[in-house]
């Protein structure tokens, strides 16, 4: 699964921020490969999402002083075959940060 954030400038449609962090199922890397050495299992316990739990991420950006307003999208895939991934869930966030 990959989870990516990504934020524009709805003024300028410029790309602000993006960032994607990745998980996978516990004794498989992301092109479908079994992993046993001591160091890849710590890896992938570490990177693994556990069944019935919820993860909790959070991204830090910075936006120029000049953006009036932005749109954060997160965008939650899935790779069933390791190359092609499918969209599964997707939240939008409008910010507006103009003073009043």
């Amino acid at each position: 699964m990959v989870l990516e954030v990504t934020a524009k400038d709805l003024g300028t449609g410029k790309v602000l921020y993006k960032d994607e962090r990745t998980y996978f199922e516990i004794g498989l890397d992301l092109d479908g490969y079994m992993r046993y050495g001591a160091w890849q299992i710590k890896e992938i316990l570490d990177m693994t999402l556990q069944p019935l739990k919820t993860q909790h991420e959070r991204f830090f950006f910075l936006m120029d002083k000049n953006t009036k307003a932005a749109e954060v999208t997160v965008n939650v895939y899935y790779y069933i075959s390791g190359k092609k991934g499918s969209l599964i869930h997707q939240k939008k966030f409008l910010m507006n940060f103009e003073e009043e």
